[in-house]
């Protein structure tokens, strides 16, 4: 009698973790899929807007799409931690949000990534694999960083990424001619204008990610306090 209560216990106990995880996985599935599928709309339809385009890209304008996704993913959270049986449920789902989160906020990164190597393959008529390579020669070349990690440094300073072989030589050969011409009229130095501008951008993207971390802390305080009930 004991062992079948034992076993039907262990049983429980492993269906609840189970649903949680799943529920855990969904979650951050459906997150995901709104954050890419808002940003494929972004790119092919806001960005390509002359000017006005480049600055909503600079500003990463549908990060602030963040607030509806943590809610999404906090609240699920916290309601989920209902399902677990077990006094460590909360730090359970805790640590769950907390590796959710960041997970969450990359995965748009390396989307971004691939539709510029997307863009550059099309705009030169080139196989995805050496677009790629080229894309990753230009990080290379500007921010001794490539691939994912490179383009997010990249554009954490320059939020305007070429998308043809030729603008990425004209971007280079341009900018030197426009830092001598600004230092000989100002004085000041390219490199503490580059510094502003990272400290800007960065300054956006650590706003975003801020929002991000209180919405979804809030919101699954929210759903424990609604489970508790």
């Amino acid at each position: 009698m004991e062992f079948s209560k034992l076993l039907k216990r262990i049983t429980v106990y492993i269906l609840c973790a189970f649903m949680f995880v799943f529920c855990a996985v969904a979650i951050a599935i459906v997150a995901i899929a709104i954050k890419v599928l808002v940003l494929k709309l972004a790119h092919q339809l806001i960005y390509p807007i002359f000017m006005f385009g480049d600055l909503l890209r600079g500003l990463e304008i549908i990060d602030l799409l963040n607030i509806l996704v943590f809610a999404i993913v906090g609240m699920g959270l916290g309601l989920a931690t209902g399902l677990l049986p077990t006094q460590d449920a909360r730090k359970i789902s805790t640590v769950f949000l907390i590796i959710l989160i960041p997970i969450i906020l990359a995965v748009p990164q390396i989307v971004k990534y691939n539709l510029w190597v997307g863009d550059i393959a099309n705009d030169d008529k080139l196989a995805v694999p050496q677009a790629k390579t080229v894309a990753d020669s230009f990080l290379k070349r500007r921010i001794n960083q490539d691939g994912v990690f490179g383009f997010y440094l990249y554009t954490g300073q320059f939020p305007m990424v070429p998308t043809r072989q030729v603008q990425m030589q004209e971007l280079e050969r341009l900018e030197k001619q426009i830092n001598s011409k600004f230092v000989r009229v100002s004085g000041i130095p390219p490199t503490l204008i580059t510094i502003i501008m990272g400290i800007c951008f960065w300054g956006i993207r650590i706003f975003y990610f801020s929002i991000a971390v209180i919405t979804a802390i809030a919101h699954y305080r929210e759903g424990l306090r609604i489970v508790a009930k």
